[in-house]
């Protein structure tokens, strides 16, 4: 199965043209030959029709009783070279049940014993042919003479038993002398030399109107094609994030696929938006009961209690610090973008150099630097607030546990942009650090030092296709190298 559209169009259209092609020059050949033997045929007829009309037959003879006749007759048998056989014309009467010439046009210029039987072309002739003075035509080889080695010394008679004569037969019957026929032959060597020189033509013809219709198709299929390459080009840019919609103009069959795309695309955003936007009414409306909760038992707090009322005060604080952090978490989840989404290549530089303002802000009463190397084409196919929540929580651990130094730093490998997060802090738990990636890990449960927003990390990542590890900084610290594909 070819699955290329272009290859399918060049075979197809290249394929029909050079049949098409083949069979014209086979009719034409055809057509042509058959032309040049109705023509050869009308004039043995009409030459026929001649020699029969000075010919008597009495007494078993054909001849020529006029001594006025026959010098008209010798001269139109000369203007026809009916007279030498080596001339590839010929005309005589054939005895048929004695296989016997009792008369030929060249008898009428020499006598009759000076030429021999190997002299004349004899031929296979169907001596059941009906009687009729309308001649019959027949496309026959001569047989072989007499003395076959006679072909061996002479080439030029070689070469006229080997080729092909046009006969004209004319049948008569005679009560007493039995039946005879008038065979007039003419070679169709000339004809078959024109129509090889035909087929060489065509041959170079056919092969020129290769080159051509091969270049023809070409230009044609790149043309008719190069639409669809287009399409599928914007294709490939949405699904690399580079385009949100198709937007350049095609062809109207292509039309319909455009508008059908476009359509899901679109749906697809305002389904993304729609569920985003529930989401964040969702997570207010659970927000203010738990603050009006919370604020309720921070009264409480003010209050004298027993030492039950106390325990039952702390026991409903932690509840509530718990259900605003399974909501908080159960909520960025929820925001995540799948890896199917159709979303555009992200830069991460301009949200690296917003999250290091923030941070200077927030630990401004510790010292120390955030280093990004990162260019302006290091991208990555992510959901903008996706790319925020994931650096910002990986940023935040490493701002919160390092000693002077977070460094960020990206490159692209192959398909994947790899972004590396360092500190100079403790780092990570060196029993098993991996557990900090591990689904359903609680916040409590994670080693001192790193850790906090990992969960939530690993499943923005796992859910674009990328993967997240946990190394050893250069600088002694901990390392968080995200691949994130491009």
């Amino acid at each position: 199965m070819i699955s290329s559209l272009r290859s399918r169009q060049l075979i197809s259209g290249f394929g029909v043209i050079m049949v098409g092609i083949l069979m014209l020059g086979s009719m034409l050949h055809w057509f042509s030959h058959s032309y040049k033997i109705e023509q050869k045929q009308t004039e043995l007829r009409e030459i026929s029709y001649d020699v029969l009309g000075y010919l008597n037959f009495q007494n078993g003879k054909f001849e020529i009783l006029d001594k006025e006749m026959e010098s008209s007759a010798k001269k139109m048998v000369i203007d026809h070279n009916l007279d030498d056989v080596t001339q590839n014309h010929f005309a005589y009467v054939i005895d048929t049940e004695k296989s016997k010439i009792v008369w030929s046009a060249s008898s009428l210029s020499k006598p009759s014993s000076e030429v021999d039987d190997d002299y004349y072309l004899r031929f296979n002739v169907d001596k059941n042919l009906k009687i009729s003075f309308e001649p019959s035509f027949a496309q026959l080889k001569p047989l072989p003479p007499k003395d076959l080695s006679r072909l061996d010394n002479d080439p030029l008679l070689k070469q006229t038993y080997n080729q092909e004569y046009l006969l004209s037969i004319q049948s008569f019957f005679d009560s007493t002398y039995g039946k005879f026929q008038f065979v007039i032959g003419a070679s169709i060597a000339d004809i078959e030399k024109e129509m090889q020189d035909m087929r060489e033509k065509f041959a170079i013809l056919l092969f020129l109107s290769t080159v051509l219709v091969l270049i023809a198709q070409l230009a044609l299929s790149f043309w008719v094609v190069a639409p669809i390459k287009e399409f599928e080009n914007e294709v490939k840019a949405i699904e690399s994030g580079d385009k949100e919609l198709i937007s350049d103009h095609y062809p109207e069959e292509l039309l319909p696929v455009k508008n059908a795309l476009n359509g899901l695309l679109s749906y697809e955003k305002g389904q993304k938006q729609r569920y985003k936007d529930t989401l964040d009414d969702l997570a207010h409306s659970i927000k203010t009961p738990l603050t009006a909760m919370q604020h309720q038992l921070d009264q409480l707090n003010q209050a004298k209690h027993t030492p039950q009322i106390e325990a039952a005060v702390k026991v409903f604080e932690a509840q509530i610090e718990r259900m605003r952090e399974i909501v908080g978490h159960q909520l960025r989840r929820a925001m995540v973008t799948n890896q199917g989404a159709m979303i555009l290549s992200q830069p991460i530089r301009p949200i690296l150099f917003r999250l290091r303002e923030t941070f200077h802000k927030v630990y401004r009463d510790k010292p120390f630097e955030i280093r990004i190397n990162a260019d302006e084409y290091a991208k990555c196919r992510m959901d903008a607030e996706d790319m925020t929540e994931l650096l910002g929580n990986l940023m935040n651990n490493a701002c919160r546990f390092c000693q002077n130094i977070v460094e960020v730093s990206a490159h692209q490998d192959n398909n994947m942009l790899v972004i590396d997060i360092d500190d100079d802090g403790l780092g990570f738990p060196v029993d098993n650090p991996a557990k900090l990636l591990q689904r359903g890990v609680r916040e409590d449960s994670k080693s001192e030092g790193q850790g906090i927003g990992m969960a939530v990390s690993t499943e923005i990542v796992s859910a674009i296709g990328g993967k997240i590890e946990l190394q050893v900084s250069p600088y002694v610290g901990a390392r968080v190298r995200l691949h994130l594909p491009i």
